[in-house]
């Protein structure tokens, strides 16, 4: 019951992070972030620290198998559990498969791939989350970026279509408090367009929805 109630309470709070970020102009949104464990985006956290990436999609337009493409700088920043990550769509939960996953390291892009499409194309309106658990393994400015892409039957393979969406925060050096390790997590400053009403009321509408199936 309690990872049922973190989840949840990780939707709400992305919802507020991320709607920021969402805009009548854009077609789509991809918004990424790092969480503490009570779901507060992590501003500065110690190194050997837990913590959550997630990612939020949403689309006004149909997007054909659509994917991200997500780089770590520096590539030692974090060390990904891509076994335990979590997707919701449309507030419909998926776990990773590792032996037909969603979520997964690519070789050949030498970054980590979220297959949208894995479940299906993105139509007007759909919302997809991603939740991956992550330990920080490195001190200094760590950024997570993630690049939107599609598939393209035109060109015959896969596009960038939105580019550039990312999040920093600091590690610093995990000291040792009372048995415990101390780090710093505080909420992060605004650094998008105005907060969103329409995306807070979608996550909380699938937030209920989710809460009401698992009761």
């Amino acid at each position: 019951m309690k990872k049922i109630a973190t989840i949840l309470l990780l939707m709400i709070t992305l919802g507020m992070v991320f709607s920021g970020a969402v805009s009548a102009q854009d077609p789509t949104t991809v918004d990424v972030a790092v969480t503490d464990d009570n779901g507060a985006p992590v501003d500065v956290a110690c190194n050997g620290s837990d913590v959550t990436l997630a990612i939020n999609v949403s689309t006004e337009v149909d997007l054909d198998s659509p994917y991200v493409n997500i780089t770590v700088d520096p590539d030692t920043g974090l060390n990904i559990d891509a076994d335990n990550a979590v997707m919701f769509f449309n507030g419909i939960k998926f776990t990773n498969d590792p032996l037909n996953p969603f979520f997964y390291w690519s070789d050949t892009s030498q970054s980590w791939i979220w297959w949208i499409g894995w479940l299906d194309d993105m139509d007007q309106n759909d919302f997809a989350q991603l939740f991956v658990p992550a330990t920080v393994t490195d001190t200094g400015l760590i950024t997570v970026n993630g690049d939107l892409g599609v598939w393209d039957p035109q060109m015959g393979e896969y596009v960038i279509i939105d580019p550039d969406h990312s999040y920093t925060f600091l590690s610093v050096p995990c000291h040792h408090c009372h048995g415990h390790p101390c780090g710093e997590t505080v909420p992060m400053q605004a650094t998008g367009s105005p907060l969103a009403v329409a995306a807070l009321g979608l996550l909380s509408i699938i937030g209920g929805a989710v809460y009401g199936k698992l009761r």
